[in-house]
């Protein structure tokens, strides 16, 4: 069986997270497609991603094509495989449109990614929750969809010496640190982020919240902004880091799961995809609630008093590359 994987993420990019999916999943499928009689190449993106369609995703003779981001999925209009696997790992501007809205290319991949995602012969989600999106929003048959959680290097992310960490960030040896690694688009509520730490400095005006993610910013007293940290020194942020909060309403897997591995406690919101990971070994918010602020400031100062949370990194146990690739395998196989 020759599969031709289609990548989102280009060569020449640093890493970050849907790469860091393509990656794994070419790795271990490649090594594991030894034994199972499975030969897999890939093509990685060089243009903007409405020229790659036309000029970088080709078949070559593949008996399945995987197009491993959904936005890659209008290149079946140009150029029909065999068979066409796609990887759904969000549906975020069909519910938040303002997100597709940055550029004329964004508007364009979203209008003709729904029509295309229909065209597949199996779609590949990496939460329960997105396939319950990709059911209601597409009207997709659920029998359609395979579930492949994503998952963490635990050879990368593991708890550390805080201290040590630290130096490399310039932080305080004997300082409170919150972490919050995320962009600034509407989703991920930094919103709510602003407000829980003006709450939480009129409590404890030493502590501090490191603000990490795509260069985004976020003012105020208190704050520190590192923007971008390369893919090797993430360990070390987490391990930075008293807790790890996130308050997004939706997509949010990666971060979570590596700052479980490190064991740094963590409140997140209760949205579906945040519940699927962290399970019982998280501060869970409603971030609907009245009391939403409230709620997050009690818990972090709580995690900040209380220190790892061993649960959290038995839990992140439970996600590895290698069951993703063996479980990816699984829908090449039933197509064939």
């Amino acid at each position: 069986m020759k599969v031709m994987q289609w990548n989102i993420s280009k060569q020449t990019q640093p890493m970050y997270g849907v790469k860091r999916y393509e990656e794994e999943l070419y790795t271990n499928i490649k090594e594991i497609g030894r034994d199972k009689d499975i030969e897999v190449e890939r093509i990685q993106r060089t243009s903007n991603t409405v020229v790659a369609w036309f000029s970088d995703y080709k078949s070559n003779k593949a008996d399945i094509i995987h197009a491993t981001c959904q936005t890659i999925a209008p290149a079946v209009y140009i150029r029909r495989p065999k068979r066409l696997v796609v990887t759904v790992l969000d549906l975020i501007p069909l519910r938040y449109p303002s997100v597709s809205k940055i550029d004329l290319s964004m508007r364009l991949q979203w209008m003709l990614t729904p029509g295309a995602l229909r065209k597949a012969d199996r779609l590949i989600s990496i939460s329960e929750f997105t396939k319950r999106e990709i059911v209601s929003l597409l009207g997709i048959d659920k029998s359609k969809i395979s579930v492949t959680p994503l998952a963490v290097d635990r050879t990368k992310y593991y708890p550390r010496d805080k201290s040590e960490c630290r130096k490399k960030f310039n932080l305080k040896e004997d300082g409170k640190y919150i972490l919050v690694v995320a962009s600034n688009l509407e989703h991920k509520r930094m919103d709510i982020v602003k407000e829980v730490f003006n709450s939480i400095r009129e409590k404890r005006k030493a502590i501090r919240l490191i603000k990490a993610g795509y260069a985004e910013k976020l003012s105020g007293e208190g704050i520190i902004n590192i923007g971008y940290v390369n893919d090797e020194d993430m360990p070390d942020l987490y391990n930075s880091a008293d807790v790890f909060i996130n308050t997004s309403a939706y997509d949010t897997a990666l971060p979570i799961l590596e700052a479980m591995s490190c064991g740094v406690p963590m409140v997140v919101s209760n949205n579906a995809e945040n519940l699927e990971i962290v399970g019982q070994h998280g501060q869970i918010v409603n971030i609907n609630a009245d009391n939403a602020i409230k709620q997050y400031v009690d818990k972090i100062l709580s995690c900040i008093d209380s220190g790892k949370d061993d649960g959290a990194i038995e839990r992140s146990k439970s996600f590895s590359w290698e069951r993703m690739a063996l479980e990816t395998i699984n829908v090449y196989k039933g197509l064939i």
